[in-house]
């Protein structure tokens, strides 16, 4: 035997009365569709919980009837969604873990996304390092400056690097700076062509132009 549901209840106690739904939704100010929709339990189309509570109220004060008995069977057979509406209880779990197995799985997705753009980025970075030519940085002397016949070089590059000065090698520190004395014995303007090689034969050179005067 099935038990009795909200709706059946409410249309009973309605049909005792011989009202029609047409006259109750007028004594009772409210859609004659709310009043179709409560008593066919599709509270789906209802608006949210706190409404339809106080719906059935009112249909047991119109008709005189107890309420309690109907609101405590709407709380047995139907539960509060997230937006606030009425489920059925028998539906609102499976629903509830399929959010909680979607949110898992999304979650699971975003880490690995988040760990495949670390392991590339890191990876392109690297490549991109491997690719590029040493760096050569040039302190002294300063492009253009009037300087003695010994013109000191100094510098910094990748410590693995190959150095050159006018085709001469430049002993490296440990931290990749470099100094060196170059002595011209004419004056005028010289060049001074420094270029450092790494080992793959990758090549960055600079030019310094000096005006030496004796």
């Amino acid at each position: 035997m099935h038990q009795k549901t909200v709706g059946t209840i409410l249309s009973e106690e309605r049909q005792k009365r011989r009202i029609s739904t047409a006259d109750f939704a007028k004594r009772a100010r409210i859609r004659e569709s709310y009043i179709l929709a409560l008593e066919s339990d599709h509270f789906d189309e209802l608006p949210p919980a706190v409404f339809v509570k106080g719906y059935v109220k009112m249909y047991a004060r119109i008709l005189g009837f107890d309420s309690a008995p109907v609101l405590a069977l709407l709380r047995r057979d139907f539960k509060l969604s997230a937006v606030g509406t009425l489920v059925p209880r028998e539906f609102l779990t499976p629903v509830l873990k399929r959010r909680s197995r979607s949110a898992r799985v999304t979650l699971a997705l975003l880490g690995l996304i988040i760990v495949f753009l670390t392991v590339s980025s890191y990876v392109f970075v690297q490549w991109y390092q491997v690719q590029q030519p040493p760096k050569l940085q040039i302190t002294d002397p300063a492009e253009n400056i009037v300087s003695s016949p010994s013109v000191v070089v100094r510098g910094k590059t990748d410590a693995t690097a190959l150095v050159t000065i006018n085709n001469q090698p430049v002993a490296l520190r440990p931290d990749g700076s470099f100094e060196t004395t170059l002595e011209f014995f004419t004056e005028g303007v010289v060049s001074l062509v420094v270029e450092a090689t790494d080992q793959q034969g990758k090549k960055t050179t600079k030019v310094r132009q000096v005006q030496v005067q004796f």
